[in-house]
């Protein structure tokens, strides 16, 4: 597997001995003299690029001081160091820096601060821009995640989405926290955090997998290069992913976690929506706009339903009108048989008379 050249390990090797000040001057040089828009605060390093989608990498760690001693096995092509390596999440921005030096590629780059202790610099950069400030960006790519392969999707829910960047070579897993956790629910920006071949974060016994960043690296590279970066619209999955399993029995209309309303059709999150009986029997779902003109509560069970346009004014659901209806004719077919001898109407004109009577009843029944 590709390893560190001894230039690029000059490189990694001068990121994880400098401190989070130190290395936000540093970038804040580099993306200076590669493009002609940067911002730079504090809490975030920007710059704005001609490719539609957007980069991001933090520049702390958890070590209140940088590395010391660096020690690189060649053979397992693996980097560690007793101090505590760092590479989360040095190594998202080597990643990104190696793209920059070694392609003519201008992604948008975000460097935050402070993800460690809450994501501070990517909740200041969306308290500055409450709408993206990147114009047409199609979606995120954070580089801050151990093992080899995985992606991570967080809060985002877009199986389209999730297919794509699968289709690169990665595999869904999830996670608790990164900046775009922060950033992509505020800009509606869909975003995934890929693997870049650290392990055991947060930890003086850290290590870094190079053969794993430089994979990533080159599929990062190819996911710039692609022609027509297709569009993907964000929308938010309230379930984690560990909840799949419990909740896949629970009614949907074919979008996951997502559902349709029945009345105006938009795409609605579970939690937005009134699960309701569905006059095909079916459980459907509706908004509260459209609950007041399509939905009724049934006298009987209690439970919502859908009005029939055939009965407007029912307050009975279909299942308790069969079931009252099986109730009553069972009532009058046993008092028939009682009275039988005493009745001077046939027992056949009585069921038709009390049916009768009871439709008459029914449509209006009686309030208590």
């Amino acid at each position: 597997m590709r390893g560190f050249k001894t230039n690029e390990l000059w490189l990694f090797e001068y990121l994880v001995r400098s401190t989070q000040d130190e290395l936000r001057e540093y970038v804040a040089d580099v993306l200076k003299a590669k493009y002609t828009e940067v911002v730079i605060t504090k809490e975030y390093v920007c710059a704005v690029g001609d490719i539609p989608i957007a980069l991001v990498a933090h520049l702390d760690t958890v070590f209140e001081k940088p590395v010391k001693d660096l020690y690189y096995d060649t053979r397992k092509n693996v980097l560690w160091s007793p101090d505590g390596l760092g590479a989360d999440d040095r190594a998202g921005v080597y990643a990104i820096l190696h793209i920059l030096r070694n392609t003519s590629l201008r992604p948008s780059i975000i460097f935050t601060t402070d993800e460690e202790i809450g994501g501070l610099g990517a909740e200041a950069l969306v308290l500055q821009y409450f709408e993206c400030p990147f114009p047409n960006l199609k979606y995120i790519i954070q580089l801050d995640r151990q093992g080899t392969n995985d992606c991570v999707f967080y809060d985002l829910y877009n199986p389209k989405f999730i297919d794509y960047i699968e289709s690169f070579g990665f595999v869904e897993d999830f996670g608790t926290f990164s900046d775009i956790s922060v950033l992509c629910p505020e800009w509606k920006i869909c975003g995934v955090n890929l693997s870049v071949g650290y392990k055991n974060e947060h930890n003086r016994i850290e290590t870094l997998n190079a053969g794993a960043l430089f994979d990533t690296i080159n599929k990062v590279i190819r996911m710039l290069k692609e022609k027509d970066i297709p569009n993907f619209e964000y929308y938010r999955n309230y379930h984690s992913i560990w909840f799949d399993n419990i909740c896949k029995n629970f009614p949907t209309d074919g979008d996951g976690f997502y559902v349709h309303c029945r009345g105006c059709g938009q795409l609605f999150s579970e939690y937005e929506t009134f699960p309701v009986k569905g006059l095909d029997g079916h459980t459907c779902f509706y908004c509260p706009d459209c609950i007041p003109s399509n939905v009724e509560w049934c006298a009987e069970c209690e439970e919502a339903f859908e009005i029939d346009p055939a009965n407007p004014h029912s307050e009975y659901c279909k299942d308790c009108i069969g079931g009252l209806v099986k109730c009553h004719m069972t009532s009058t077919s046993k008092a028939l048989e009682n009275s039988s001898t005493k009745s001077s109407v046939t027992p056949k004109e009585s069921v038709i008379q009390k049916q009768k009577n009871y439709s008459k009843d029914f449509s209006k029944p009686k309030k208590t």
